[in-house]
């Protein structure tokens, strides 16, 4: 019986071993490729990530107060923003040869094949990722010349800029490969993450209450919330209409007692596009808070 036991105990021994050899491989012949990225082992690419973070953070916040307050212009905003997609262009090339976790019946490994690696991307991210890279700056500048602006497209143009906040769902990718490498507890990087999404969060729906201003002009004689100022501004020079701090801090000012319903209601929607947004923002808001107690 003893002998048995061994016996059994050896071909155990034995079996874990050749599972473990089997698990091990792929990733040994994923890190001698010489095109594919290894994201355990590369330098490169913890530096890349470290690029790709900056250019995110500058598109979410950015991108909403230049679609909401600022018009189309050759300035250093054009410059830079050329300059952060032509990260996302390279980024999107680095996509094909990025190596990604899989699922296998001893747990996870990274995907050493190079055609599946093309393939699950053009499944997954591809699409978001070209919608990305889209230079609607340009097509702004081009939107405003006299032809364009005789068709009435440029609103419609202005309000496709928004599609390059598609980007920033790049983060979840990207922060899911910093946690790893970063040394910090769980309870805090949770608490951190939420204020900055709360953050987000608050500035995004503020350049949302300003961007009622440009779906609701002024020639098309409907009233709009920013017409309580011109009372208060009448000997003021710089009127908050038309200056974009003073916009930007009055929407903030509005979101920030929106969210936290305290709700002083000197400032307030007026017609039905302002009601809609004003209740989108309720929701979010909603919605946020619910997530705070849940966690």
């Amino acid at each position: 019986s003893i002998s048995r036991a061994s016996a059994v105990i050896s071909s155990s021994v034995s079996n874990m071993w050749l599972a473990g050899v089997a698990f091990q491989r792929p990733n040994a012949k994923a890190t001698e490729s010489k095109w594919l990225i290894n994201p355990e082992h590369s330098r490169f690419l913890e530096q890349w990530d470290m690029i790709t973070m900056t250019c995110l953070a500058f598109v979410a916040i950015v991108a909403p107060v230049q679609v909401s307050m600022l018009e189309s212009r050759f300035n250093a905003f054009f410059v830079i923003n050329c300059c952060v997609d032509m990260v996302f262009v390279v980024d999107l090339v680095l996509q094909f040869f990025l190596m990604y976790p899989k699922k296998t019946d001893y747990g996870f490994e990274l995907e050493y094949r190079h055609s599946e690696i093309v393939k699950h991307y053009l499944k997954s991210w591809f699409v978001i990722d070209v919608l990305s890279v889209i230079p609607f700056d340009l097509i702004g500048i081009l939107s405003t010349t006299d032809e364009l602006a005789n068709l009435k497209m440029v609103k419609t143009i202005r309000l496709m800029r928004l599609l390059k906040l598609v980007r920033v769902l790049k983060s979840s990718r990207v922060f899911r490969r910093f946690e790893v490498r970063m040394s910090i507890t769980y309870g805090t990087l949770a608490l951190l993450k939420f204020f900055v999404i709360l953050t987000v969060i608050t500035h995004w729906l503020a350049n949302l209450w300003a961007l009622t201003l440009v779906l609701v002009e002024e020639t098309d004689g409907v009233p709009r919330w920013i017409d309580a100022f011109e009372e208060q501004e009448k000997n003021v020079v710089d009127k908050t209409k038309d200056t974009p701090w003073k916009l930007y801090l009055t929407c903030m000012y509005f979101t920030s007692y929106t969210i936290t319903s305290v709700g002083y209601g000197d400032i307030g929607p007026v017609n039905i596009i302002e009601m809609i947004v004003c209740t989108l923002m309720i929701v979010v808001s909603g919605l946020s808070w619910a997530v705070v107690l849940g966690q």
